[in-house]
């Protein structure tokens, strides 16, 4: 290795060991363990910020694969909180495949469908102008 790749990598390590605030290896100290992210759990919990527009479906999607059972239902909530009323439908799953159920029209609601045995992402159509919150 050359002199100047060699002086350019112990430059990067004594960078890296600073900006991870390690200490000499002779130097006592205590380590705390890393903070943990929130996983998927977190990510796929709670409400969810979207858009819809006027006149047409938008379509949002959680990202999140849902594991069913035979016999489980599904819940999917909404609220408006800028712009006005929207219609939903959301996605479900009966005996015929994937459906969508038409969930009214208004600035909130709920509804609970049929899921079953199977691993899919959550999905509501929107349709009118409104910044909305889901789950």
């Amino acid at each position: 290795m050359s002199p100047r790749i060699a002086t350019g990598a112990v430059s990067l390590l004594s960078f890296a060991a600073i900006a991870a605030g390690a200490a000499p290896a002779s130097a006592s100290q205590t380590v705390a363990p890393a903070p943990t992210t929130q996983g998927a759990k977190g990510v796929c919990m709670g409400w969810k910020n979207a858009g819809s527009i006027p006149g047409k479906w938008s379509t949002l999607n959680d990202g999140c694969a849902h594991f069913g059972f035979k016999g489980m239902k599904m819940v999917y909530g909404w609220k408006v909180f800028k712009g006005s009323s929207i219609c939903v439908q959301v996605k479900g799953f009966n005996a015929k495949g994937k459906t969508w159920y038409n969930a009214g029209c208004g600035k909130s609601g709920q509804i609970t469908v049929p899921w079953g045995n199977v691993a899919a992402n959550k999905e509501m159509k929107a349709k009118g102008a409104a910044l909305l919150r889901w789950n």
